[in-house]
């Protein structure tokens, strides 16, 4: 069964099952530290998708839209390499692709999956415009999202590690190790506990009690770009976590294809004009 949408010919797209999960994997090409590639985010989002569909039955119906490879990274383009779409551009941008993808094919339910935590906001706001747009059902996820196995990472590395330290350096290490700078490993530490110790409710990463956040760039929180300690990594973990992750994937899409669609019987006669 081919589940890439550029590995498909238009017959093949034509024929596609009604409830088919058209999943369009967005990333970003950033710095990562003098340790990973730019991209990063790129490589662990088709890491995830490719371990995810391996779990897939035949009987899920789902294509992978071509990835996105810019995506939100302000943040970072004081580094060499970075790139980087204003939000609004990129919104416009997904929500081109999926409206090309709807109507070419009629399918009526996508999933924007992502892999950069700097424009994970923008998914909720374009997976809803589909809805409303194409009466379809639009859903959206961020690998992150799904949690770590337990006792995989460190408390703190789960909370202030969450930019080329341990999780992702891990990952990087399961998926292309040739592609991780090992002499440049180290303990990247971030600022944030020194943020929120002088602060009540600010932080630059903000929840389990604390309301304000920060409008960051990346050296605000290290000055190599970086926040988790990348010297813990292994590809042990990074099996584990990309096993953990694909699986919750694969589910979701399942649950997808499986979802009863919206009523086209809306708004019910008392509401009508």
């Amino acid at each position: 069964m081919k589940r890439y949408w550029l590995e498909m010919t238009s017959p093949d797209h034509a024929a596609l099952p009604e409830n088919t999960v058209a999943v369009l994997p967005v990333g970003a090409t950033e710095q990562h530290g003098p340790h990973l590639p730019v991209g990063t985010d790129c490589l662990i989002n088709s890491g995830i998708v490719s371990a995810a569909l391996n779990k897939l039955g035949d009987d899920v119906p789902a294509v992978v839209l071509p990835l996105q490879p810019v995506g939100a990274s302000q943040e970072h383009l004081d580094y060499a390499g970075s790139l980087a779409h204003p939000a609004p551009d990129l919104m416009q941008s997904w929500t081109r692709v999926l409206d090309c993808a709807v109507r070419s094919t009629g399918l009526k339910r996508i999933l924007i999956f992502n892999s950069h935590g700097g424009q994970a906001g923008l998914l909720a706001t374009v997976a809803l415009d589909q809805r409303v747009r194409h009466n379809i059902l639009g859903a959206y996820a961020t690998w992150f999202e799904a949690g770590y196995p337990e006792g995989l990472f460190a408390d703190d590395e789960i909370r202030t590690g969450f930019h080329g330290g341990d999780i992702e350096t891990s990952l990087m290490l399961a998926l292309h190790p040739e592609l991780v700078v090992m002499e440049n490993l180290g303990d990247f530490r971030s600022s944030v506990d020194e943020i929120e110790a002088g602060t009540q409710q600010l932080s630059a990463n903000p929840g389990g009690g604390r309301v304000g956040g920060l409008g960051w760039k990346a050296q605000d929180l290290n000055a190599d770009g970086v926040t988790g300690d990348a010297s813990r990594a292994t590809a042990e973990k990074g099996r584990a976590l990309l096993e953990h992750t694909a699986a919750s994937l694969a589910a979701l899409i399942t649950d997808l294809a499986n979802a009863p669609m919206p009523s086209d019987n809306w708004p019910p006669e008392k509401y009508r004009a």
